[in-house]
């Protein structure tokens, strides 16, 4: 049952990450070894997505996990999501402009991401996406981070470099 309407709760969303980001003298920006542990965890969520791994997927991803983006008409859930990560097909992909701010058991991980040679159903295959600003709130539970929620903005093609 929906208890909040999609847009009303994507806003809701941006503005916690907007005030999360605006709060920065309560938080700190860390280019330590958290920023390390979560590239990590970042990467192997590649890894499940590329090797369609959803017993790994599901370690790290919570199970209220939603996938959002500015452009979307509503969130993408957990369970939706790993069944969409069937259709993906790629080489590799990258994260770079990596930025962390970390509030004790809570964490922003900003990055820029490309994929290479990536191919979504029966599309054709991309050598290089233009990429996306992906912003990833993760939260520590029982001592391991899982991956909450993610804000997803495609660069126009033209805006990629």
């Amino acid at each position: 049952m929906e208890l909040v309407p999609n847009a009303l709760r994507w806003w809701s969303l941006a503005l916690i990450l907007l005030l999360l980001c605006a709060s920065s003298s309560y938080a700190q920006v860390t280019a330590n070894p958290l920023t390390q542990e979560l590239l990590k965890l970042e990467q192997a969520l590649n890894v499940g997505i590329k090797n369609h791994d959803t017993l790994a997927l599901r370690e790290i991803i919570a199970r209220e996990y939603q996938l959002t983006g500015p452009r979307a008409s509503q969130s993408v859930l957990r369970d939706k999501w790993l069944v969409n990560c069937f259709q993906w097909s790629f080489d590799s992909a990258t994260h770079s402009d990596i930025t962390v701010t970390n509030w004790e058991e809570v964490a922003v991980f900003r990055s820029l991401q490309h994929f290479y040679n990536l191919k979504v159903g029966n599309s054709e295959a991309v050598t290089k996406t233009p990429g996306s600003w992906i912003t990833d709130l993760w939260i520590k539970r029982d001592g391991r981070w899982q991956l909450l929620t993610r804000l997803s903005e495609k660069l126009p093609k033209n805006k990629s470099e």
